[in-house]
């Protein structure tokens, strides 16, 4: 995990480049020439953490030129053209990613966005997350914790749409081919070792994210390419090898007469069909780690669980009250409830668990939490306030059933203490 004192050197870096520039959202201006022409510094790119990579250092530079310039309207609402680079190094696979899009912005249109993109980068196995990465965003950058990830190479088309209502649509048409970095053995660093190769698998996919407002979100996925015609949903849905599709909720009430805030998150997905795993949803949670992470599971290590279909459920309520205040401390006590579910399709499952094959002559173990899990938990939010960083301590408990296969039987291994750390940026 990162350790403290390069995340402060990371972050007061980057809040002393904000400060020399014209920062906006997670990009910091670089410059901008007379046609109005932006050049910008993506923040995102400079630095990321996975057990895969370990530490990831890079550049992303976003270039946004107006097609026409309208005095009409705020620099916010102008049509623009927009090109993107990066590059990363992660220095534990010692291997270089990159990618680069280009595209046009019509914030005035029902036609909002579309652009085009390549990436030659990793692709989280699993991944049920909606949001991308946010370097500013610690806490609920869990993806910290994950090993298995797959190398890829992908062309892709979006294309945003305004629909009637508070509702946004993203349509997605890619290419790809991926190849698994790992096998029951262990991390594969193909850059690194020779031996370590896996061979790519080819996609085909189109994809459907609705957001309807603050809270709700869907996506729907469909690999086109035909493999099998004796599957039963090619039969129903002629060229479709598999669906995914997930749904999250997320929202923050701040209940009245200062009562506190209750913050609620929920998803649910479910896959059609026999699907690779990599398009299966990964349960494993932050256990093991020190930190305090949003919305996952804490006590649960990662890569523990796999499913075909889920459900994830956190409820946290926060105290509208400080236990005291001072200009260092004021502590917030919170309580919180963590739930999930999954189970895994298929006659060969046998106690939640199954056999999947990454490759021929390669297969893995994957279980479900098919039996359920509760994670209550506890802690106290602003307890030290240090430089940009506000500081507290949680504890979490896994609770399961005795008989179920992944119970655990020793205390330390269902119980977490973490340290709670958000960062606190005052923008002028």
């Amino acid at each position: 995990m990162i350790k403290p004192n390069r995340l402060t050197t990371i972050i007061l870096g980057v809040i002393w480049l904000c400060s020399c520039n014209v920062a906006e959202g997670q990009s910091v201006r670089l410059a901008r020439l007379k046609n109005r022409t932006d050049i910008s510094l993506d923040l995102d790119r400079l630095y990321n953490y996975n057990n895969y990579e370990r530490n990831r250092w890079g550049l992303g530079v976003d270039v946004t030129v107006p097609l026409k310039y309208d005095d009409r309207y705020g620099t916010l609402f102008q049509n623009l053209a927009i090109v993107s680079a990066y590059a990363g190094y992660g220095t534990g696979d010692h291997a270089w990613k990159f990618g680069g899009s280009a595209g046009m912005l019509f914030p005035r249109s029902v036609v909002r966005s579309f652009h085009v993109m390549y990436q030659h980068d990793l692709l989280r196995v699993g991944s049920h997350s909606f949001d991308d990465y946010n370097l500013f965003n610690t806490s609920n950058n869990s993806s910290y914790f994950s090993s298995h990830y797959a190398g890829v190479d992908v062309a892709s088309a979006v294309l945003q749409v305004d629909i009637p209502g508070p509702g946004e649509l993203l349509l997605e048409y890619s290419h790809s081919r991926e190849r698994y970095l790992f096998d029951a053995h262990g991390l594969l660093y193909p850059s690194r070792y020779d031996g370590d190769t896996m061979p790519y698998h080819v996609f085909n996919e189109v994809g459907l994210d609705l957001y309807w407002g603050k809270h709700w979100k869907l996506g729907l996925l469909a690999n086109l390419r035909r493999e099998d015609p004796d599957r039963n949903l090619y039969n129903i849905l002629p060229g479709i090898h598999y669906v995914r599709l997930l749904v999250q909720y997320n929202n923050k009430i701040e209940l009245k007469k200062n009562r506190g805030r209750l913050s609620l998150f929920a998803q649910g997905g479910a896959v059609l069909d026999d699907v690779p795993l990599s398009r299966r949803f990964d349960l494993g949670g932050t256990g093991g780690g020190r930190y305090y992470f949003n919305n996952t599971l804490l006590t649960v290590r990662p890569n523990t669980f796999m499913a075909d279909a889920f459900a994830l459920a956190n409820v946290r309520y926060t105290a509208g009250f400080s236990l005291w205040k001072s200009t260092i401390s004021n502590p917030q006590p919170f309580v919180q409830l963590g739930a999930v579910w999954g189970t895994l399709y298929g006659k060969d499952v046998i106690g939640g668990t199954k056999i999947v094959n990454l490759a021929p002559g390669s297969q893995i173990a994957i279980t479900a939490p098919f039996q359920g899990l509760l994670e209550p938990g506890a802690g106290i939010d602003k307890l030290l306030h240090w430089g940009v960083l506000d500081m507290g301590v949680a504890a979490a408990y896994q609770l399961t059933k005795k008989n179920s296969p992944y119970h655990l039987d020793n205390f330390f291994d269902k119980f977490a203490v973490m340290v709670v750390a958000n960062l606190v940026i005052d923008k002028p």
